[in-house]
Parts: structure tokens; C-alpha cells; sequence
């Protein structure tokens, strides 16, 4: 055979190379994915990937579009069943509040775990790549794969250089997770956050804010010292490593932070929070002190005068007085939760049974997101 016969036969007999234009772009699958037409953009996506395996944003539109098509949002609500709903099969919720209702997000498992896949894939080629990184943490954390997303949050500290947006970007995904009323999940996620980036006194506090509701003191506390310590001009800190040790009930603590908080900022509510974190203490001694919140002046708040003489009587009559306990209900009643904390606790420890006291400090840390405290 004619040797350049045989060599364009066996050229001809050669796979086509991809057409570039017959496959879409990783921006294409991106607008599709972003128009709401998932389905469209995991058709394109895998054809694309298929013919151009190694190209990393067409993996991460891939997965986008997967994870996309994967997620599902519902409402927990809590309703009331009667034996009639039972017999009907029906539940009616037009009375439940839904925009209050605690949000769940669920993940179709086959499309979740292809999408890891890519992301996978991606990394490996591209390791300093933020964008696959940050995608793959925030997938893990939606999808509530706790143990996954804290591998995936300490891989990703350890690749990409730590700036301070990075810093932002991996604590949201703990922060998240405690809004979502999953603390521990929360403090899981933040901890190697926390331990890149001891120097950023914003992580910190974040962190000993899910430790706190976690009931974990002593972490809690070098949490929010080792923050005050960084930035102790900054008021934020301060008031909340404050809030944090009246939540655990460590009044003089409180009452030191609160103090600290109002001598940077003067705002007459730190001072007010000082003097509630004393009534904890010391009852008869909070109503000293309130008392001069409680002389009006023509610049005072009428709600804090109200307020700090309604605590003077308290004070005054005892921890297990009736007006103890009405301070204790206009407290819940106005939703002032932290306040009503030391009202609370130390009418329990003036009459054990009072399960009165007791209910109502189980709501309000309930109110607060702290589950484990309420216990």
C-alpha cells in the first residue's frame, strides 16, 4: 500500500478532537445556573466535562449547577395536632408563623456527592484555587456535613495564603451553622478558624459567642479575653464578652465587662447591664445603684427609669418578693431576656421550688439560642 495512502487512512481512523464551540463554557453553565434552568446547566456541564475532563471551571460550574438542583429548603413548624387532623390526614398552618420558622436545607444525595466529586477533582489539579475552596466549605456546611466541612475548612486554611477575607469567609461558615441552631456545629467549624487566625479578635469573639451557648466556660472566656486583649478600644468586644458571662451566670465577671464597656462607649444601657449583672450578686446592692438610674433627669430614657425602679424594689422587697418576681415577668414579657437572667437565678436559689422562676429562665435562654443552658 502506498505509504501516504496508508498514513491518511490512518489519520482519518483517529478520534476527532473536541469542538470547543459544540461544548458550553464554564460562564454559560454559570448564567444558566444563576436563570433558575439547573437542569439545563447539568446537561451542558457534563457534556462539557465529558469532553474537556481536565478543565477546572467547567468542574466548578458543574458542581454549582449540581448543588443547585440537589438543595431543598423547608420550614419546621410547629403545630398542634387534634385527633380530628389525625383522622383527616390533614394539617392546617395558616395560623403558624413560617417567616419565623427555622429553616431546613436537605441535599438530593446522588447530585450532592457527584458535585463533591468535581469539586474533588478541581482541587486536586488546582489546590490554591479559592474559589473551589470556598465552594466546597460553604457545600459542606449548607448540607450540615459537619465533620467534612471542618477537613475541608482546616485543608483550605492550610493552602491559601491567610488574609483577612479569608478569615471572614471561613468564620461565616461556623457563624451559620449557630444560626441555625447548631452551636456545636458552629464551635466544630470555628475552631480552626480560631486557631489560624489568633490574632483576628473578630473570629475570636465569634467563637466564644458559639462556645458560650455551648456552655463551654473556660474556652469561652480565653475566647473573649484573648479578643479584648487584641482590640481593647473596641466597645463591640468588650459588651460582648460581657453578654457571654452573664449568659453563664458569672456575675462579677459581667459586671466587670459591662463596666469596661461603658467606660469606652458611656452608653447609659452598659451601665444599666452593670448594675443588673450586680443584682446577681447582690440584690440590695443592685438597688442602690439603680436608683440613680431610676431619678429622672431631663436627658433620661422614661423606659430605663421605669425599668431601674421597678429593679429597686426588687432589690429592696428580696430576691423571692412578688415584685421580684413581677420584675422577672415585664422582663420576659418585654422579651429583655439577659436581664431577666440574674432576676431569675437568684430567685431559684432564694426558694428552690419556685417553678415559676424556673420555666421562665429555660424560655429565656431558649429566646437567647442556648439550648444547652437552658437545661
Amino acid at each position: 500500500m502506498n505509504v501516504l495512502l496508508a498514513l491518511a487512512l490512518a489519520v482519518a481512523s483517529l478520534p476527532a478532537a473536541p469542538d470547543r464551540a459544540a461544548t458550553a463554557t464554564a460562564a454559560q453553565i454559570e448564567r444558566l445556573t444563576q436563570d433558575g434552568k439547573a437542569d439545563d446547566a447539568m446537561e451542558k456541564g457534563r457534556a462539557a466535562v465529558a469532553a474537556h475532563p481536565d478543565d477546572v471551571d467547567l468542574r466548578l460550574a458543574l458542581a454549582r449547577a449540581l448543588a443547585a438542583k440537589a438543595r431543598r429548603l423547608s420550614r419546621l413548624v410547629d403545630v398542634e395536632l387534634s385527633q380530628e387532623d389525625v383522622d383527616r390526614g390533614q394539617v392546617s398552618v395558616q395560623d403558624a408563623d413560617l417567616g419565623a420558622a427555622p429553616v431546613r436545607v436537605d441535599y438530593d444525595a446522588g447530585l450532592f456527592e457527584e458535585a463533591i466529586l468535581h469539586l474533588d477533582f478541581g482541587i486536586e489539579r488546582a489546590p490554591r484555587r479559592e474559589d473551589l475552596r470556598v465552594f466546597q466549605c460553604f457545600l459542606l456546611t449548607d448540607a450540615g456535613r459537619i465533620d467534612r466541612a471542618k477537613a475541608a475548612i482546616a485543608a483550605a486554611l492550610l493552602a491559601l495564603p491567610k488574609t483577612a477575607s479569608l478569615a471572614r469567609t471561613m468564620a461565616a461558615y461556623g457563624a451559620e451553622r449557630a444560626k441555625r441552631g447548631d452551636p456545636a456545629g458552629g464551635a466544630a467549624l470555628l475552631a480552626p478558624v480560631a486557631e489560624a487566625f489568633p490574632r483576628d479578635a473578630s473570629v475570636l469573639v465569634d467563637y466564644g459567642n458559639v462556645l458560650t451557648r455551648l456552655g463551654r466556660k473556660s474556652e469561652a472566656y480565653a475566647a473573649f479575653d484573648r479578643a479584648t486583649q487584641l482590640a481593647p478600644q473596641d466597645v463591640r468586644y468588650a459588651r460582648t464578652k460581657a453578654i457571654g458571662a452573664m449568659l453563664l451566670r458569672d456575675y462579677r465577671r459581667a459586671q466587670g465587662a459591662f463596666d469596661a464597656a461603658f467606660r469606652l462607649g458611656r452608653d447609659v444601657p452598659d451601665e444599666f447591664a452593670s448594675y443588673a449583672a450586680t443584682y446577681g450578686i447582690d440584690p440590695k446592692a443592685s438597688a442602690a445603684l439603680m436608683r440613680e438610674l431610676g431619678t429622672p433627669t431631663p436627658s433620661s430614657d422614661p423606659s430605663v427609669v421605669d425599668l431601674a425602679n421597678t429593679f429597686v424594689r426588687a432589690g429592696t422587697k428580696g430576691a423571692s418578693s412578688e415584685d421580684a418576681m413581677t420584675l422577672a415577668r415585664q422582663l420576659i414579657a418585654a422579651q429583655q431576656y439577659l436581664f431577666a437572667i440574674p432576676v431569675l437565678d437568684r430567685a431559684i436559689r432564694a426558694n428552690p421550688k419556685n417553678t415559676e422562676a424556673k420555666t421562665m429562665l429555660a424560655t429565656a435562654y431558649r429566646a437567647l439560642g442556648c439550648e444547652a443552658l437552658a437545661k
